[in-house]
């Protein structure tokens, strides 16, 4: 197996596992679920996806700054209580795997990444560090 194939074929695996291809089909223009994640938060876990993809494709580069996620959950805790109903929903219980799938599109497009190079999220990482962003802020160099 070429490493092309095997990266397409691992991309490919967690693009269906990143948009819950097991649940049904949500209505095509629907693009909000019942339930309401606060704006902030749903930022912030997108964030989080973003710098975790980073580190998994990039760990000699980098790891994640558990400090900073665990001060920004205080401060979640803090503004909105420290048991809110949707504090256990998975991303895909909030939005729809369509606006899922082209949020992280959206951030490979902008930052650049080939998917199946090391190397393009590596340097989407240092970009981020870079430029003190909020993914920044939840990646350490290595």
């Amino acid at each position: 197996m070429t490493p092309v194939v095997f990266w397409t074929g691992l991309v490919c695996s967690f693009a269906l596992l990143l948009v819950g291809c097991a649940k049904p089909a949500p209505d095509a223009g629907a693009e909000e679920k019942d339930v309401k994640m606060p704006r902030d938060v749903i930022a912030f876990r997108v964030d989080l996806g973003n710098a975790e993809d980073i580190v998994d494709e990039c760990p000699r580069g980098f790891r994640l700054n558990r400090a900073y996620e665990r001060e920004r959950v205080r401060e979640f805790k803090e503004k909105y209580g420290p048991d809110p109903e949707w504090a256990d929903l998975k991303m895909e219980d909030v939005m729809t795997p369509r606006r899922l799938q082209r949020k992280f599109i959206g951030y490979v497009q902008r930052r650049n990444v080939v998917i199946a190079e090391p190397e393009t999220w590596c340097a989407a990482g240092r970009a981020e560090v870079a430029e003190k962003t909020r993914i920044g802020k939840l990646l350490i160099a290595r």
